[in-house]
């Protein structure tokens, strides 16, 4: 509970960010018709749109496990990240139908030193954003905000381009503030896809480390002869690890139990799992063999 409450802090301290940059974004972009600022000003929007989801995720995210959750509620985590893609693959389609509808039209943006200033103070706040919420989404092992400060980051890189576009304008350059935002457009869609494709691994249950390595780690275990039937799924906090390992069928079951415990606790350690599923299994006596025969 107190790592979920952190992480709403985060966003929340984002979010009103976000939610100003934009705001300055748009007003300046609007009032100098800069078709790349305001295209950035809903890149600024829906940044503070995902955080709004990501706080919705992370309320049905923090509900303890109950009779219809075995597992919990940690993928709604996940959920929340598929939204903020989708909602990003959205805005990237909009800006791409706004810039061809541009391509038509007579309508110019005009000079300011004002839309200079808001672009450099808000590639400023990007900068900020982006170390604040990676340092505490890699302390509290949180999905949406280390992907939330990826997108950030390339924020500030969008931004520069605005500002290159902008400055093409006092040129007479009109058709770089179009291809501006056309490259922002793409800048969107690059990272909507990057973010659906992390978060489609944690939602697919698909395999989280090598078995090679976890299979290193009960081996520590001085009684585990062998393992086998090593899976994985989730992503830290919430990564499940389920394996077999076989010992010396003599052993009593005390003795088994024990040494379950022990290769449980090393691979809770190693690998910061929430649970570690160990089964037991005798091993034949050939592999009892070769074990006292190293």
């Amino acid at each position: 509970m107190d790592r979920h409450r952190a992480i709403v802090r985060v966003l929340w301290v984002v979010l009103f960010l976000n939610w100003a940059v934009a705001a300055a974004k748009l007003v300046i972009g609007y009032g100098i018709d800069s078709l790349g600022m305001i295209a950035d000003g809903f890149h600024s929007l829906l940044d503070g749109s995902s955080n709004v989801i990501g706080l919705v995720g992370m309320v049905a995210a923090s509900r303890p496990p109950d009779a219809d959750h075995h597992y919990g509620h940690h993928k709604y985590e996940a959920v929340s990240a598929l939204g903020i893609a989708l909602l990003l693959g959205v805005t990237a389609i909009e800006v791409v139908q706004a810039g061809i509808g541009r391509l038509t039209s007579d309508l110019h943006p005009k000079p300011s030193l004002a839309g200079l200033a808001v672009m450099a103070v808000t590639m400023a706040v990007n900068a900020f954003v982006t170390r604040y919420e990676y340092r505490r989404g890699v302390a509290l092992q949180s999905q949406i905000l280390v992907a939330d400060s990826a997108h950030t980051r390339s924020d500030i890189l969008v931004s520069l381009s605005v500002l290159a576009g902008l400055g093409a304008v006092w040129l007479g350059l009109y058709w770089v503030d179009v291809a501006v935002a056309f490259l922002i457009a793409a800048f969107i869609l690059y990272v909507a896809y990057g973010l659906f494709c992390r978060v489609s691994q944690v939602l697919t249950d698909a395999a989280s480390l090598d078995p090679a390595a976890i299979a290193a780690v009960a081996r520590e275990e001085p009684e585990v002869i062998s393992t086998s039937t090593i899976r994985t799924r989730g992503a830290a906090p919430s990564l499940f690890i389920d394996l077999d390992i076989q010992l010396d069928p003599d052993l009593s079951l005390a003795d088994a139990h024990r040494i379950a415990h022990g290769v449980r606790d090393r691979c809770m350690r190693a690998f910061g799992a929430t649970d570690v599923v160990v089964h037991v299994e005798p091993a034949p006596p050939s592999a009892g063999a070769s074990r006292m025969a190293r």
